[in-house]
């Protein structure tokens, strides 16, 4: 047991009389006066408030206490310093409500050994939010920052991690920052999973930018959802990674990204990754370095190859970002590796529906890049008008056998 106590409440039917001369007790219990059914437990584990001593011993306890269908409370106006990893486990239907702040140690010493500051897996039903719209999930990411920029082997944690099966997993209305990596991992065969109304925001107060912080990372996951959401951040706003099969992203907006990309895949020899049954349904892409592409890598001795099915885009709005739209399949070599080695990948039923707005002047007048892999290559673009700062618009495209149409293309 912790020195780090929680309150307990429990509303239960037909409380003993008896309860009312007993000892003291540290869970506090109120009885149901409406004698209706037994209204959920409510946990509140108590901030020691200083920084320097863990809450997080305090939070697992309120999440084995309460997490069988109950609530555990992070009230408003208290920070809690996380300095060891928070592990849902225990938590099966229950509700976290985040209305103050949870903040994690830059202990990059624990940190290292540790892949995930907030950890879910093998939950079956959990809803993480904060009803007040005051829920604070903080990184403190400047400390990885700062390292990395010298020291690119340093490990950093993802902020959440979602994995091991878990599934009916919602989180919603939380502004996360900062963190010393990616923010949301999920993988692990994991499904049905929420993300809504969510700030995702990773600044640095030094001349070291934060790297590698990709909003969501989505691996081998089904049937996920991205909701009204606005990412700000330095690497790939969605990433749909190896073995994604049906995720939805409706109304985001990302700054600074590196777009809403498939990939990157076929990084390993003999592995063929898949991505599949993707669609994007309205982003604002503000100074991105593209607003959605697909990366893969080439073929060869180094590499395997992927297969990209059933991918849509619609309703993108480009604002000053350096591509449109950039497709290729020599990613992470040199121009002279995927020569002799081109991609075996293949793109089917890929759509881009309705692009506007203005690119950046990065490769202007070139507003998009398309290169289609040698296995096997369609594309689709309709009501793309999307132009260079020029007033004008050039696609790039490179067919390799495949078809791309909707487009005028251009060689170079």
């Amino acid at each position: 047991m912790t020195l780090l106590k929680f309150i307990r409440t429990i509303s239960i039917i037909g409380l003993f009389a008896g309860l009312a001369t007993a000892a003291p007790s540290s869970v506090e219990r109120t009885p149901d006066k409406s004698f209706a059914l037994a209204k959920r437990a409510t946990c509140t584990p108590v901030s020691a408030g200083n920084s320097g001593i863990d809450d997080s011993p305090a939070i697992r306890d309120a999440i084995s206490s309460c997490g069988a269908g109950g609530t555990i409370v992070i009230p408003q106006g208290v920070t809690y310093a996380i300095r060891s990893s928070v592990d849902f486990k225990g938590c099966t239907g229950c509700i976290f409500n985040i209305e103050g702040t949870l903040k994690a140690s830059d202990d990059l010493d624990y940190w290292y050994y540790h892949s995930e500051i907030f950890l879910m897996s093998g939950v079956k039903g959990a809803t993480v939010q904060s009803l007040l719209g005051t829920g604070v999930i903080d990184g403190n990411g400047q400390n990885a920052y700062d390292i990395f920029a010298t020291n690119s082997s340093l490990k950093r944690p993802a902020l959440y991690s979602i994995k091991g099966g878990s599934t009916s997993i919602i989180i919603k209305n939380i502004h996360l920052k900062n963190p010393p990596g990616i923010f949301f991992y999920a993988g692990g065969g994991s499904s049905n999973i929420k993300f809504a109304s969510l700030y995702l925001t990773a600044a640095s107060k030094s001349s070291y930018e934060p790297k590698n912080t990709d909003g969501f990372d989505i691996w081998d996951a089904s049937y996920v959802a991205i909701t009204d959401t606005t990412v700000s951040n330095q690497d790939d706003c969605v990433a749909f990674k190896a073995g994604c099969n049906y995720v939805t992203v409706t109304n985001i907006k990302c700054t600074g990204s590196h777009g809403l990309s498939v990939g990157s895949l076929g990084k390993s020899y003999g592995a063929v990754d898949t991505v599949k049954n993707i669609y994007v349904d309205g982003a604002d892409m503000v100074t991105s370095a593209k607003a959605v592409g697909i990366k893969i890598y080439p073929g060869g001795p180094n590499h395997g190859s992927a297969i990209v099915s059933n991918v849509t885009w619609a309703n993108v709005v480009v604002d000053a970002s350096d591509y449109a739209v950039q497709l290729g399949g020599c990613y992470g070599e040199t121009d002279a590796y995927c020569a002799s080695y081109p991609s075996t990948a293949q793109f089917t039923d890929i759509n881009l529906i309705n692009f506007s707005g203005k690119t950046s002047a990065h490769y202007e007048p070139t507003t998009s890049e398309v290169t289609c892999p040698a296995g096997a290559c369609h594309v689709s673009f309709t009501g793309y008008s999307v132009l260079s700062p020029l007033g004008t618009s050039k696609v790039i495209c490179t067919k390799n056998g495949g078809t791309i149409t909707g487009i005028t293309c251009s060689s170079s």
